[in-house]
């Protein structure tokens, strides 16, 4: 009964969010591409009862991932580890059209994931730390290989390739229009400079709030990227932009999950 009760539940919240988001659109531009949508995953480093509370999230997390993919419009589906807090991931996925990305979340895989992760009674809370935080965004400029793309590199853990999320939050009583033109041009700059280095540098626009964009970057390697950062290209695109900004770009770099998770390391190949 308690199960029934869970799922009714989660299905109006899912719902409610979904008509929420719709709403929001309504009031900013209207999406015509793909919809990438960015979720901030974090669990608590705890085992309690008997319940490792990562091994649980990140079992859900990744059966959630591979279910998904069957899914009506999906492009791609990728989870990526945070370097700098190991139960900490981003799920990053695409889909062809906001309503693929709605019937999505609708779906049963969908909903079982959400309650395996904020709730399992009767041993008590498991598994995450804070509210699920997904964010909708559509595309704005891609430079050379597509994020959709599978020629990107599929390597799983610290062997692997540099995905970085790059939230960039511009004030709204500025010149967000300027903020986004630099970031493209800095994304232009960028993928010029370093042929060999950068995969992929993709510039995205939050839906309900056109001033947040957002930048993923695949880098071959972490050190390549952190070159980058202290070159004079990079310095004078933060000089253009500090003035335009609400906070300071949050760079979030990440590792590539595939099956496993090793609490406190994170993940790692098979």
């Amino acid at each position: 009964m308690w199960t029934s009760f869970r799922r009714s539940l989660l299905v109006v919240i899912v719902l409610l969010l979904t008509t929420a988001m719709a709403n929001a659109d309504e009031r900013g531009r209207q999406p015509s591409g793909p919809i990438f949508d960015i979720t901030h995953f974090d669990v608590i480093p705890l085992n309690q009862g008997g319940v490792d509370f990562q091994q649980v999230a990140y079992a859900a997390l990744f059966k959630y991932r591979d279910a998904s993919k069957s899914d009506k419009g999906s492009e791609s589906f990728r989870i990526v580890n945070w370097l700098e807090a190991s139960n900490h991931s981003h799920i990053v996925d695409v889909w062809r059209t906001l309503e693929d990305f709605d019937a999505h979340l609708a779906q049963p895989h969908s909903i079982e994931f959400r309650f395996s992760v904020q709730n399992q009674p009767p041993d008590g809370i498991c598994c995450i730390g804070s509210p699920i935080d997904d964010r909708q965004y559509g595309l704005v400029k891609s430079f050379k290989t597509p994020w959709t793309s599978n020629r990107l590199p599929s390597t799983v853990g610290s062997d692997g390739a540099l995905f970085v999320i790059t939230y960039v939050d511009f004030l709204q009583e500025g010149d967000p229009d300027k903020g986004q033109e630099e970031l493209v041009r800095y994304g232009a700059a960028t993928s010029k400079a370093n042929d060999q280095h950068l995969l992929n540098y993709t510039v995205l626009q939050q839906l309900d709030r056109p001033n947040r964009l957002a930048a993923l970057e695949v880098w071959d390697t972490q050190a390549n990227y952190i070159t980058w950062q202290g070159s004079m290209v990079t310095t004078s695109f933060v000089a253009e932009v500090t003035p335009l900004l609400g906070s300071p770009l949050d760079h979030r770099l990440n590792i590539l999950c595939g099956e496993t998770f090793v609490d406190m390391t994170g993940c790692t190949p098979p």
